[in-house]
């Protein structure tokens, strides 16, 4: 018999429990360095499947060390990977939900295929990462928001983080997570690199109980971008949007880039939080952080959500919060 390595490479499309198998196989050591390589470059030659991904999801879930939290919470991440080299906007958008008033349990990593992940953002302005459920519900009395950063709660990715950074592009395991969340939070808000990912992540997540808003700017950026329309995919709805629909208008790729260095990254990211930065960037973590925040709370409108997300920006409330969180 074939193992599911051999039949991935005869072109075969893996069913969910052979794609659970195939994981488990790679977390238990029974492949090597170059056997992991190629099953990522695999998935950059061709679509992932339904049933790959949900087997892919559910394997790594049943390895990680599992985050009971006790509050409603929501997740505000990316799938990365769409090499646009934006700042780091979902990061910004969970502090900016979190000082207004929403309970935030944020799932991140280091940046594979950009300059600055969340948790290389994070990490070099001060903030200590957690490993534990006692310490992250700490945290979210204290703050309103927890960051679980993935290798502390999926031990298993370990075994795939050489691999990820040398290859240096987006691979499957960009598309597994914002689907790992380990606290399994009842709420997210996703950003999606292409809308063939966004339509896999609709089927699976309406398995699940989670009321969630998956957004993909048209011109390939994997977060409302203001740089052209986008497409919104929620529990309840499908739509295109366009920008001046929310009352913003147009801005240029060039006005969300994130620099070139990790200091680049943290400086744009001090600017927002201080209300010191350019009106773009104001206006892209503005438009995320509201859309999130309506994912949570669909009975406040959306303009009434970027009111208070402008506001909770403005006034500096986000940047106090984030002081507090780095040094308590």
């Amino acid at each position: 018999m074939k193992t599911t390595f051999e039949l991935l490479c005869h072109g075969h499309n893996l069913s969910e429990t052979e794609a659970y198998q195939l994981f488990q196989n790679i977390y238990q050591g029974n492949l090597n360095p170059s056997q992991i390589s190629a099953i990522m470059t695999f998935y950059i030659a061709r679509p992932i499947t339904l049933n790959e991904l949900n087997g892919f999801k559910k394997s790594l879930l049943d390895v990680c060390v599992p985050v009971n939290i006790n509050r409603d919470a929501i997740d505000v991440c990316g799938t990365g990977g769409d090499q646009k080299n934006t700042f780091n906007i979902s990061t910004l958008s969970a502090l900016v939900l979190a000082a207004s008033g929403v309970t935030v349990a944020k799932h991140g990593n280091y940046g594979s295929s950009s300059v600055s992940g969340s948790s290389d953002i994070l990490n070099y302005l001060g903030y200590q990462f957690k490993n534990n459920s006692d310490d992250l519900n700490k945290e979210l009395d204290k703050h309103n928001i927890c960051f679980m950063h993935a290798p502390l709660f999926h031990p298993a990715l370990k075994a795939v983080a050489t691999q990820r950074k040398e290859l240096g592009v987006r691979t499957l395991f960009n598309m597994l997570g914002p689907l790992v969340n380990p606290a399994q939070v009842k709420h997210r808000y996703i950003g999606v690199y292409g809308l063939d990912i966004a339509r896999l992540y609709h089927y699976i997540l309406q398995q699940s109980n989670s009321s969630y808003t998956l957004v993909h700017s048209l011109d390939g950026y994997d977060e409302v971008s203001l740089t052209n329309s986008f497409k919104l995919i929620s529990s309840t709805s499908e739509k295109t949007i366009e920008p001046i629909d929310l009352g913003f208008k147009i801005q240029s790729q060039k006005s969300i880039t994130g620099g070139e260095t990790i200091k680049d990254a943290a400086d744009i990211f001090l600017n927002v939080l201080k209300n010191e930065c350019t009106n773009e960037q104001k206006n892209v973590v503005i438009v995320n952080s509201a859309l999130a925040m309506h994912c949570y709370s669909p009975n406040v409108s959306i303009a009434d959500c970027i009111g208070i997300c402008k506001e909770t920006i403005e006034s500096k409330k986000t940047y106090i919060l984030f002081k507090n969180l780095i040094t308590n």
